[in-house]
């Protein structure tokens, strides 16, 4: 816990135009309490400003850096009890499409602090369990706890198949002796189709998670399950790698790691709706990098449109998003093993499909975003590996005519 928030050194007047009167006690230490801000009032500005303030980009990249070694250590963990499974022409039988492992940039876990701050200080009543020092290298991997992530995404995640994830899971979690600190799992709010994990399933991995906890002295916990209000679907569990598991080193303790399962159907559409998502929280996409310009401002053009002719374009925006999730998961991944792909006419549920057809602007249908997302991604790519397509390019034998 800090003990002031003399961290916060805005040249702009943002602090000034936010206070009201109210004030936030911290440690007996009476600091100013900025105003909750309504969501269509915050904006990249805002976020801006706290992460300029805040100033902490040089020991983020080096906690980048650390993590490297804890997201090795998991893409293995998990290659190890899992990459039999996995989908190919060699073995078809398989029902994992991927496994990833990825670590957040220096710039995303500095993002990720100053947004968390920001938060903490809008909000109204007591903030000493929301706040943190953004120079406490503890503490900001105690407070961040996806710096380090995993995601395995299944082909087929109907009936009866996620039984084998679920013993998959627990035998890595006994195994590895791994101490699990949340098993979160984000259901959909449409009860009538089918949910990746029964309440069973949940049980079990909770159950592998407490005899390693049991050993460790720590507290028990249950498995948490809620409705997303998005839409949408994944089990996510928190690995702390704060007490050594076996044959891990040093460098691997004070993570934490979040791992996702998630079905084929839903990771395709959530690619694109964490771009929304961050948007309309305020935040930008890769860390404001320019190639992402053009998606964030029609995407907030729309979203923020006054044309009354679509009503509450935000609220039909959600409930598009909630009935886009739901139509994905209907259809795909498909029960059938040999329909998968083909008789769809369209990548993503439409607007119109979704009954939403004049209620939400065409440009946000997420087919359009998608065709717009992968301009971008190609930009961003070009500005990343422009050494690597002139050597490309330089390799290829000259024309003569």
């Amino acid at each position: 816990m800090i003990n002031s928030i003399s961290f916060l050194n805005f040249k702009s007047p943002l602090q000034q135009t936010r206070k009201n009167e109210k004030s936030a006690q911290l440690n007996n230490i009476t600091a100013p309490k900025l105003a909750p801000l309504a969501k269509d009032t915050i904006s990249f500005k805002g976020n801006v400003e706290y992460r300029a303030a805040i100033n902490n980009a040089q020991l983020c990249e080096e906690i980048h850096k650390e993590a490297f070694f804890v997201n090795q250590w998991l893409q293995e963990t998990l290659n190890k009890y899992f990459a039999d499974d996995i989908y190919s022409e060699q073995n078809p039988e398989g029902n994992i499409e991927t496994i990833q492992a990825r670590v957040k940039t220096g710039n995303s876990i500095e993002e990720k602090i100053s947004d968390r701050i920001r938060e903490a200080l809008e909000s109204t009543g007591d903030i000493k369990e929301k706040i943190f020092s953004p120079y406490d290298e503890k503490a900001i991997k105690k407070n961040i706890r996806d710096i380090s992530g995993g995601r395995i995404v299944i082909k087929n995640a109907h009936d009866g198949e996620m039984d084998k994830v679920v013993e998959n899971l627990c035998k890595m979690i006994i195994d590895e002796r791994l101490i699990i600190d949340e098993i979160e799992y984000h259901k959909s709010p449409a009860n009538e189709i089918d949910q990746y994990f029964t309440d069973k399933q949940l049980g079990k991995i909770a159950e592998a998670a407490n005899k390693i906890r049991k050993a460790n002295k720590l507290p028990l916990i249950k498995a948490k399950s809620k409705k997303s209000p998005s839409g949408y679907m994944a089990l996510h569990l928190s690995i702390n790698s704060t007490r050594k598991p076996n044959n891990v080193d040093d460098v691997y303790q004070n993570f934490y790691s979040e791992l996702q399962v998630i079905g084929s159907d839903v990771e395709m559409l959530k690619d694109i709706e964490d771009f929304c998502y961050k948007l309309k929280k305020g935040l930008e996409i890769k860390s404001g990098n320019v190639a992402y310009k053009p998606f964030e401002k029609l995407f907030l053009d729309a979203w923020n449109t006054t044309d009354k002719k679509y009503g509450d374009v935000q609220k039909n925006f959600k409930d598009y998003t909630i009935a886009a999730y739901k139509a994905q998961r209907m259809r795909r991944p498909s029960k059938d093993a040999e329909d998968n792909t083909k008789d769809w006419a369209y990548k993503f549920p439409t607007i119109e499909e979704c009954g939403f057809a004049g209620k939400v602007p065409p440009i946000l249908d997420f087919n359009i975003l998608a065709r717009i997302k992968r301009d971008c991604d190609d930009l961003y790519y070009v500005e990343h590996h422009t050494d690597e397509i002139l050597a490309e390019i330089n390799d290829k034998p000259k024309v003569t005519e």
